[in-house]
C-alpha cells in the first residue's frame, strides 16, 4: 500500500459504522498500486470486498469485530513486517485514515449495500517533468495499406500519414494522449486504428476512417497502456494486448469488448490473427507463445521455448506458421495446425538471428521473406521458409524499433527510435532516396530586412527536408518544425543591411536539393493577400507604404485592397508579376468609395507589368482592384503590389554620355527630390549602368546609359520651329524630351523637335531615334523637311476610295482595325490613316471581325512605312491609296492626294517598337532639318529620346 496523496475521511461515529466504499476509496488510493490484480504483492488483491476478505498467502487479513488481531491493521501502524506500505515506498497512512479502517472491521467489516457507489481505483498523481531538451518523437510502429500506398508511422502523441511513394507526410492525426505504441489497417483500408494510452491508467484505441480521416470512436478497457493490437482479415474483430497482463477482443463494428482473454503472466508485447480469423496468437514478457480460440476464448496451446521475454509476432500470409522473437536473440518459426490444439503445434525452426534484442518482425505479402530488427541496430531479410538470411539492411542510426513492407512489397520500411524513417530496396538492401524537392509557391516572396518572417513553403516531396539555403550571405533560412509532402515552414531572417535585391531559395533534402525560388528583399513590409477579397468591402487594408503579395486562385478573380491617402500626395502603384516570372498578365484600377474608376494601368509595349503614378485629389480612403487579362489560375500567377509615396525612378536623362568620361545624369520618375541624380564613370562604347541608391529610390529595372565614340549633345529648348533649330554635327547624336501636350488632350499640340544637319547631295544618311528600347514612353515620329520647314517629299499616294474606323480606335501596335464599306476593299491594297500607311492582309471573318493588316517582318508593328500617327476618333477618314502616276488624274472623284515625306522608299525604312529609323538621301548640297514628336500628342519628363 503506498501513501503519496493526503486523504480526508469523514469520521465516524458510534452511531453511524464507516461502509464499505469509505475504506474502499482508501484502497483504492494508497494500495491498487500493489494489490490489485495485476500485481497482487503477497497474493492479497483489494480490488473486491471478496477478494480483500480472501486474504493473501498468510490467510485472511481481516478478524471482522477485532481490528487489534486483523493483520492487516497491524502491518499498516507498522507493528507486524511487512510493513505497509514499505518505509522506503511512502510515508505511513495517515491516523484519521486508520483510524477509519479499525472502526470498520470493528463494525463487523461489512460488505457494500445495495446501490452503494464504490470507487474505482486510482493510481498515484504523476509529476509533470519538463524536459530540459526537446524530447525525442521516436516512430513506435509502422503499417501500410497497399490500395492508397499510405504509410501510417505512430508516435508520442501522434499518428502520421505518410506518402509511401513520395516518403513525404501528408496527413497527421494529433492530440492523442500518451505513447501511441501500435497502429495497423483494416484489409480494406477503409479503417485505421492505433493503440497505445497512459501507463498504469488505461489502455486506448482510436478508430479513424481513413478515407477523410475522420474519428469514428475510441475504445478504453485496459488498465494500462496497450502495446499491441490486430484486426481479423473480415474487419470485424479487433484484438488488443496491454500491459496489465490481458487481451482483449471487441466487435468493432459497435465497439463492445465480447470477452478476456487471460493466461499470460506478464505484459503482452505481441497480438495476431491467422488469416481465417479463427486463431489468435499473443507474445508476453512471460516468455511464452500462446494460441487462443477466438470464438469461445478457449487457451488452445501454449510454447515455452523461449528461453526470454517475447516482443515480436507476425503469422505468415497462409496462416500455417506463426513466427515470435524477443530477448533470446532467436527467430522462432511454430507449424499451426487447422485446429491448433495442444500437441498439434510443433517447433519448426529455432534461428538464431541477431546480436540483440529482436524488437520487430514482418512477412512479406507473398510469404517468401521475413523482415526483423533488433537492439543491436541491426535489420535483416531472412528467406521466409527457413530463415536463412538473404541481406542485412545498412546499420541503423538508432533502434529500428518499427518495420513494414511497402510498394509491392518491394521497400522495406524501418522506423526508428531517434524519429526517423529509412526506406530500402527489399531485393539489394540498399537506402531508396526520397524524389528531389520541389518548391512551387511562397506566400509572400518578399522580407522585409532586419525582421525575422516566417514563410509556408508549398511544393512537392518536402516531407524530409534537412536544410534550407539562401543564397545571399546576409540572409539566413532554418526550417522549424516538421515539413509535410506538400509544406514546409522555414524562418528566415534578412539582416538590417542586407542588399535590396533578389536572392534565391532552396531546401535540401535525402534526394537531393531543389530548384530555387527567388525571394525579393525590400524596406518596406510584406503583406499576404488574404482572402476572401474579391469585394470592396472584403478589401485587403494596406498600410502605406508596403507590397501587398497576391495570387489569382480561380477564373476571373479580383482582389481588391484599401488605403488611406491624404489630398496632393503623390502615390505610385507599381505591379511586379510578369517580371518575377508570373504568368499573370495583371492590371489595375484605382477607384473611389463610390466605385468611380479614377486611374487604371496595364501592360505597355515595352513593359508587361502596370505602373501608375496619381495624386489623391482629397483626403479619403481608397481602393486598388488587381485582376488578370489572361484569366489563368494557380501557382504561377502571383503578383507584388508595391504602394506608397517613395521615390520611383524610371528612367535617366541623358540617353547617352560619352565614353571614357566621368558624368552626371539626372534621374527621372516620380516623387523625386530635385537633387535626384548620379554620376556615371563610364569605360569604352556600349552600355553602362547608372548606379541608383536603392536605400533612397525603388525602381523596377537597372538604370543605364549609353556609352558613346561621337559627339553626345543635349538638346536645347527652345527648338520647336525651323529657326529655333539645334545644330548638331555629322556624325552626332542628340538626347531630347518632348515637353507637354495641350491640356485639350489629344486634340491640341505636343512639343515638337528640329534640329539642322549639313548634308551633301546624293549621299545616304540614317536617321534614327532610341526611346522605347530605352524604356521611354515615347511613340517617336520623325520627318525631314527643308530649311524653310517643308516637307522633303518621298512619296504621293492618290486615294481611290474612302471610308472611316467604326467601334474604336488603335494605333500602330494593332492588328487591324473595323472598317466601313470593307467589302469594297481587296487583299494587298493600302490603306492610309493620319499619315500611317498599312496593307491589307486578311478579311474580317464574321460581324464582330477586324480587318488585320500585314506586320513588320522586323518588329511586328502594322505600319507599312515609318512610325505614324494614330487614329483616336471614332469616325476618322481613312483611304484607300495608291502609288500617284504622273500622267494620271491626281485626285479622281475629288478625293484628296496626299504626301509621305522623305525622297527615297528603300526597303530598309522600318520601325523599331515604338522608335523609328529611316534612310535619307540627299538631293543638293545644304541644311536639312528633323523634326521629332510624339505621335499621341503625349510628354512630360519622362517622354526621352536620342
Amino acid at each position: 500500500m503506498v501513501c503519496a496523496i493526503g486523504f480526508t475521511a469523514r469520521a465516524s461515529t458510534a452511531e453511524e459504522a464507516p461502509t464499505y466504499s469509505q475504506v474502499h476509496a482508501i484502497f483504492a488510493q494508497r494500495c491498487m498500486s500493489c494489490h490489485d490484480a495485476k500485481e497482487a504483492e503477497g497474493e492479497l488483491v483489494m480490488e473486491t470486498f471478496e477478494s480483500l476478505m480472501k486474504g493473501g498467502e498468510k490467510g485472511a487479513d481481516i478478524v471482522p469485530g477485532k481490528s487489534e488481531e486483523s493483520r492487516l491493521v497491524l502491518e499498516i501502524e507498522h507493528r507486524k513486517k511487512p510493513f505497509m506500505p514499505p518505509p522506503k515506498k511512502a510515508e505511513p497512512l495517515p491516523a484519521e485514515e486508520v483510524a477509519l479502517i479499525r472502526a470498520w472491521i470493528d463494525a463487523g467489516a461489512p460488505g457494500p449495500k445495495p446501490g452503494e457507489v464504490i470507487a474505482a481505483p486510482t493510481t498515484r498523481p504523476i509529476a509533470k517533468i519538463i524536459p530540459k531538451v526537446t524530447p525525442r518523437r521516436p516512430v513506435l510502429s509502422l503499417a501500410y495499406e497497399p490500395k492508397s500506398k499510405m504509410l501510417a508511422a505512430a508516435r508520442p502523441g501522434e499518428v502520421e500519414i505518410w506518402s509511401a511513394a513520395q516518403q513525404a507526410i501528408v496527413h497527421r492525426l494529433s492530440n492523442l494522449s500518451g505513447d501511441v505504441n501500435a497502429v495497423v489497417f483494416s484489409a480494406d483500408g477503409a479503417r485505421l486504428l492505433a493503440a497505445g494510452g497512459e501507463p498504469g491508467v488505461s489502455g486506448r484505441v482510436w478508430v479513424w476512417n481513413s478515407a477523410d480521416w475522420s474519428s469514428i470512436r475510441v475504445l478504453e478497457g485496459h488498465k494500462d497502456a496497450i502495446y499491441s493490437i490486430a484486426i481479423s482479415a473480415d474487419g470485424k474483430l479487433l484484438a488488443t494486448g496491454s500491459y496489465d497482463q490481458k487481451i482483449t477482443l471487441w466487435n468493432l463494428d459497435d465497439g463492445k469488448v465480447l470477452r478476456v482473454f487471460e493466461g499470460h503472466n506478464a505484459a503482452v508485447f505481441g497480438v495476431a490473427f491467422r488469416p481465417d480469423g479463427k486463431v489468435l496468437a499473443s507474445v508476453s514478457s512471460d516468455r511464452t507463445l500462446k494460441l487462443w480460440e477466438v470464438a469461445t476464448g478457449k487457451r488452445l496451446d501454449t510454447r515455452p521455448e523461449s528461453s526470454k521475454e517475447l516482443y515480436a509476432l507476425a503469422f505468415s500470409p497462409d496462416g500455417r506458421r506463426v513466427a515470435a522473437g524477443g530477448v533470446d536473440n532467436r527467430i522462432r518459426i511454430w507449424q499451426v495446425s487447422d485446429g491448433a490444439v495442444e500437441g498439434t503445434n510443433p517447433l519448426l525452426i529455432s534461428q538464431f538471428a541477431h546480436e540483440g534484442t529482436i524488437l520487430r518482425l514482418a512477412w512479406s505479402g507473398d510469404g517468401k521473406t521475413l523482415l526483423s530488427s533488433a537492439d543491436d541496430d541491426t535489420v535483416k531479410l531472412f528467406d521466409g521458409a527457413n530463415v536463412s538470411q538473404k541481406i542485412a539492411l545498412p546499420a541503423q542510426p538508432d533502434w529500428p524499433s518499427a518495420l513494414a513492407f511497402a510498394l509491392e512489397d518491394k521497400t522495406a520500411v524501418v522506423g526508428r527510435l531517434d524519429g526517423t524513417l529509412g526506406f530500402y530496396d527489399a531485393v539489394s538492401g540498399k537506402e531508396v532516396l526520397p524524389p528531389k524537392p520541389e518548391l512551387t509557391r511562397l506566400p509572400p516572396r518578399g522580407l522585409q530586412r532586419g525582421i525575422t518572417t516566417r514563410l509556408q513553403l508549398a511544393g512537392k516531396n518536402l516531407g524530409r527536408l534537412t536544410d534550407a539555403q539562401v543564397s545571399e550571405p546576409q540572409v539566413s533560412a532554418k526550417l522549424v518544425g516538421e515539413s509535410g509532402g506538400e509544406s514546409a515552414t522555414v524562418e528566415i531572417t534578412a539582416a538590417a543591411g542586407a542588399p535590396l535585391a533578389p536572392c534565391e531559395l532552396t531546401v535540401s533534402g535525402p534526394g537531393g536539393k531543389s530548384s530555387p525560388l527567388k525571394l525579393f528583399v525590400e524596406d518596406i513590409p510584406q503583406i499576404q493577400a488574404h482572402k476572401p477579397n474579391q469585394t470592396m468591402a472584403q478589401a485587403t487594408s494596406v498600410s502605406l507604404p508596403a507590397s501587398v503579395w497576391g495570387a489569382f486562385g480561380q477564373k476571373g478573380e479580383e482582389d481588391f485592397f484599401a488605403f488611406d491617402a491624404k489630398a496632393g500626395q503623390h502615390v505610385v502603384f507599381d505591379v511586379a508579376a510578369q517580371r518575377f516570372g508570373s504568368k499573370a498578365q495583371a492590371q489595375i484600377a484605382l477607384i473611389d468609395p463610390a466605385g468611380k474608376v479614377l486611374a487604371t494601368s496595364g501592360a505597355s509595349v515595352d513593359d508587361p507589368d502596370p505602373l501608375l503614378a496619381w495624386t489623391a485629389p482629397a483626403d479619403g480612403r481608397y481602393f486598388v482592384k488587381v485582376n488578370d487579362l489572361q484569366g489563368d489560375m494557380g501557382d504561377d500567377d502571383f503578383y507584388r503590389l508595391s504602394v506608397g509615396t517613395f521615390p520611383y525612378v524610371t528612367a535617366v536623362f541623358p540617353l547617352a554620355i560619352a565614353a571614357n568620361s566621368e558624368s552626371k545624369v539626372q534621374l527621372l520618375g516620380f516623387n523625386l527630390p530635385p537633387d535626384a541624380t548620379a554620376t556615371v564613370k563610364a569605360g569604352g562604347e556600349g552600355e553602362t549602368e547608372v548606379p541608383v541608391d536603392p536605400s533612397r529610390f525603388r525602381s523596377r529595372r537597372a538604370m543605364k546609359v549609353l556609352a558613346s565614340a561621337i559627339p553626345e549633345l543635349t538638346e536645347i529648348e527652345p527648338n520647336d520651329t525651323p529657326a529655333q533649330a539645334m545644330k548638331i554635327p555629322l556624325p552626332g547624336a542628340v538626347s531630347g524630351r518632348i515637353g507637354s501636350g495641350s491640356s485639350e488632350g489629344m486634340g491640341g499640340k505636343s512639343d515638337a523637335d528640329l534640329y539642322r544637319f549639313e548634308a551633301k547631295a546624293g549621299q545616304n544618311y540614317v536617321v534614327e531615334t532610341l526611346a522605347a528600347r530605352r524604356g521611354s514612353p515615347t511613340d517617336t515620329r520623325i520627318e525631314v523637311l527643308h530649311p524653310d520647314g517643308k516637307p522633303v517629299e518621298r512619296v504621293k499616294l492618290r486615294a481611290v476610295r474612302d471610308s472611316q474606323i467604326t467601334f474604336r480606335g488603335f494605333d500602330a501596335n494593332g492588328g487591324g482595325a473595323r472598317l466601313f464599306n470593307w467589302e469594297e476593299m481587296q487583299l494587298n491594297q493600302y490603306l492610309f490613316m493620319q499619315g500611317e500607311v498599312v496593307r491589307l492582309f486578311l478579311t474580317p471573318r464574321g460581324p464582330d471581325s477586324e480587318y488585320n493588316f500585314y506586320p513588320s517582318a522586323a518588329t511586328g508593328r502594322r505600319c507599312y512605312f515609318d512610325t505614324t500617327a494614330t487614329a483616336h476618333a471614332l469616325d476618322e477618314k481613312v483611304y484607300i491609296v495608291e502609288p500617284h502616276k504622273p500622267d494620271e488624274n491626281l485626285a479622281p472623284n475629288g478625293l484628296p492626294v496626299f504626301t509621305l515625306n522623305y525622297e527615297n522608299d528603300d526597303a530598309s525604312d522600318r520601325t523599331l517598337g515604338s522608335d523609328s529609323r529611316l534612310l535619307f538621301t540627299a538631293s543638293a548640297d545644304g541644311e536639312y532639318l528633323v523634326r521629332v514628336t510624339d505621335t499621341r500628342n503625349f510628354g512630360g519628363d519622362l517622354y526621352t529620346y536620342r
